[in-house]
């Protein structure tokens, strides 16, 4: 139908419901006939029914296909470079160019010649050939000072017949004289002979008076805690210290007899804890007796 010619690019399930009773007739319209009809008149786009879809770009992105995908496009042949001509001659061998090389080095880049590293049958390793090699024997540069005169040959004869005038006794006597004394032998100081053998050393004074700081320091802090508990504190006496620990020896003792008397087999729960109980008493009591001996008591009284 005309309509369908003039109209812009759809797809045929917009044509189907956009015209329904035109469907049997939009079947037959190829896409190749309406690619045709909107290349050869595309003023006729704004007269169509649905001009609002004349955008080729609209279209696309609403449906995601274009009937002008359809129509081929030319194809951009990009222009010819010219061919690249060298500047040097071509009868030149380019291995006696030096590219970026002073100093040109066999087999530094490239590795071997051809057929250099082929192995040679008349070259091989022979014996004792890795050896290294010394020098012939020669005279000796430094020769060494002899310590003792050398052997007399059996022709030599003694020189017969020296005598000397040098007076032994005169020269003796003057190198005597002349001679220093030998340095005497100092016996090492006896640790009696010292003056300061017996007496206390000042680095013990010194540790001697801290404690003693020390000591009035703690008095004086017990005086005042005595002082501001109002004479509820009193230093036991020694007569009630021995006293306490006699009763605690006491105590000790009739503990220690029951449990000796406990029997060998604990059956029951009660035995046990019967057990435990006198261990954890005897326990407590030894320390007791440990803590009241030698030491000095303090008797706190509090009112109740």
């Amino acid at each position: 139908p005309p309509h369908l010619l003039y109209s812009p690019p759809l797809l045929f399930w917009d044509y189907f419901c956009v015209y329904p009773s035109s469907a049997l007739h939009g079947l037959r319209v190829t896409s190749q006939l309406v690619a045709r009809a909107l290349v050869s008149e595309p003023h006729k786009l704004q007269g169509s029914k649905r001009h609002r879809y004349a955008s080729p770009h609209t279209a696309t992105m609403q449906s995601g296909e274009s009937i002008y995908n359809l129509i081929p496009h030319p194809v951009m042949m990009p222009p010819m470079q010219h061919m690249h001509v060298s500047k040097h001659p071509g009868e030149v061998d380019p291995h006696g160019f030096e590219i970026g090389v002073n100093n040109k080095r066999g087999k530094a880049t490239f590795g071997h010649a051809t057929g250099t590293l082929k192995p040679k049958t008349d070259h091989f390793l022979k014996s004792h050939a890795g050896e290294p090699t010394l020098p012939p024997p020669a005279p000796p540069t430094l020769p060494k000072d002899k310590m003792k005169p050398a052997v007399p040959l059996k022709g030599d004869k003694p020189v017969m017949g020296l005598v000397s005038a040098k007076n032994f006794v005169t020269a003796n006597a003057v190198e005597n004289i002349l001679s220093q004394p030998k340095k005497k032998f100092v016996e090492p100081t006896m640790s009696t002979s010292k003056p300061d053998y017996g007496k206390v050393p000042r680095y013990l004074q010194t540790i001697k008076g801290q404690i003693q700081s020390e000591k009035e320091m703690i008095a004086e802090y017990q005086r005042q805690q005595a002082e501001t508990m109002g004479g509820s504190m009193r230093q036991m006496s020694t007569g009630e210290r021995d006293a306490l620990v006699v009763e605690l020896k006491q105590k000790w003792q009739k503990v220690n007899e029951a449990y000796q008397k406990l029997p060998f087999t604990l059956d029951t729960p009660m035995r046990k804890i019967r057990k435990e109980s006198l261990e954890s008493e005897l326990t407590q009591l030894e320390k007791d007796i440990k803590t009241m001996q030698g030491r000095q008591v303090v008797v706190v009284e509090e009112d109740y």
